[in-house]
């Protein structure tokens, strides 16, 4: 399938602080890209210079075959095709729900039939029936929010910005949306760029997931592959992997790492050049992965069990949350199906192939 939107070496500062290192990228027809990353490592300046709306300092962007950025040329946002979803809604003040959807499709001169379907089709989809004859003011925020996303995806553009677009709307319609903001998106076939801090919903809209950290690319793949094989400490940290543990590393082999005197197995995660000479390290667990054992089930090598002290329980409703501490003082997160006193002691059961074992790195 041929790349709809093409970067080469996109880069971008303001002032003394470089925004974006230089990025390369390639989205395909119809497919979705899903943008991680902390405030301020790039995702909307990344958004606003495909639209158009930024110059980038260098680099290029080819657009549905044609270029709209680099060797002096720039496409005005207006004559690209794409629309774009903002945080902040961006509606006509002026303008009832029902206008402000309707805009676009006027302006491309859409037949009305073809309009009013489109019109129906999203009020359904996002829930404003009912709401189409109300200015914004008369909306909440999460209504003004859908009224955007329905006014973006009405002129069917070929790709689709959207810079955290649920992130307005309550709990319970934010996780019934994204399911049906990805059919959606999948039904129409609009390719996407859709900045989220939220895994779950990077997950459930994205074909591929591309972490951001410091202007640059930490990593780009199938949310699997990110979440089975983070390339780094920080896009462990981002799928979930919040038990970070120092170790030191056996020397015997690089995929057994010491911790608090045991010896514990796990996947040595794409070790850099020389890395094979450090001789510490982080152990990355997911809070899920973990398992309660009793301290009996310890074996003479540890059996990847580590011995533990539960230091808090607290009830979550269909779970209890441990923490739990090494007796190194390192703690760990996980979930257990019944109470366990505070000062009990435990072994944790970590499974080999999900501890992503990485070189010592800088706390993140």
């Amino acid at each position: 399938m041929s790349a709809l939107l093409k970067l080469r070496g996109i880069a971008k500062s303001f002032e003394a602080q470089q925004v974006l290192r230089p990025i390369s990228l390639e989205v395909g027809e119809g497919k979705r890209i899903c943008i991680l990353g902390p405030s301020g490592c790039g995702k909307s300046t990344l958004l606003q210079i495909v639209a158009g709306l930024l110059p980038p300092d260098g680099g290029e962007i080819e657009l549905a075959g044609i270029s709209v950025e680099g060797r002096g040329r720039h496409v005005p946002p207006e004559k690209r095709p794409v629309n774009m979803v903002f945080q902040d809604y961006a509606l006509w003040p002026h303008m009832t729900a029902r206008q402000n959807i309707e805009y676009g499709m006027k302006r491309r001169r859409t037949p009305r039939g073809q309009m009013e379907e489109r019109l129906r089709r999203l009020a359904a989809l996002l829930k404003l029936e009912g709401l189409l004859d109300r200015l914004p003011a008369q909306l909440s925020g999460g209504q003004q929010q859908r009224v955007g996303i329905a006014r973006a995806l009405a002129t069917e553009p070929k790709l689709l910005l959207m810079d955290e677009p649920l992130s307005n709307l309550d709990v319970k319609l934010r996780t019934d949306m994204r399911g049906e903001l990805a059919r959606l998106l999948g039904e129409l076939s609009i390719a996407t760029l859709y900045v989220t801090h939220d895994r779950m919903e990077a997950f459930a809209i994205a074909d591929r997931i591309l972490v951001l950290r410091g202007g640059g690319i930490d990593q780009l793949g199938r949310p699997e592959e990110l979440f089975e094989r983070p390339a780094s400490p920080w896009v462990a940290q981002l799928m979930g992997y919040h038990n970070r543990l120092n170790v030191a590393f056996d020397g015997r082999t690089r995929s057994v790492a010491v911790i608090a005197g045991q010896r514990v197995s796990g996947q040595r995660m794409s070790p850099g050049e020389g890395a094979g000479e450090a001789p510490a390290g982080v152990m990355l667990l997911h809070p899920d992965d973990l398992a309660v054992c009793a301290p009996d089930h310890l074996t003479a090598d540890g059996g990847n069990r580590l011995r533990v002290t539960v230091t808090q329980a607290i009830y979550e409703g269909t779970q209890w949350r441990l923490i739990v501490r090494l007796r190194d003082g390192q703690t760990l997160h996980l979930f257990h199906g019944g109470r366990v006193e505070p000062g009990s002691e435990l072994a944790v059961y970590a499974p080999p192939e999900r501890a992503m074992l990485y070189d010592a790195v800088p706390a993140f």
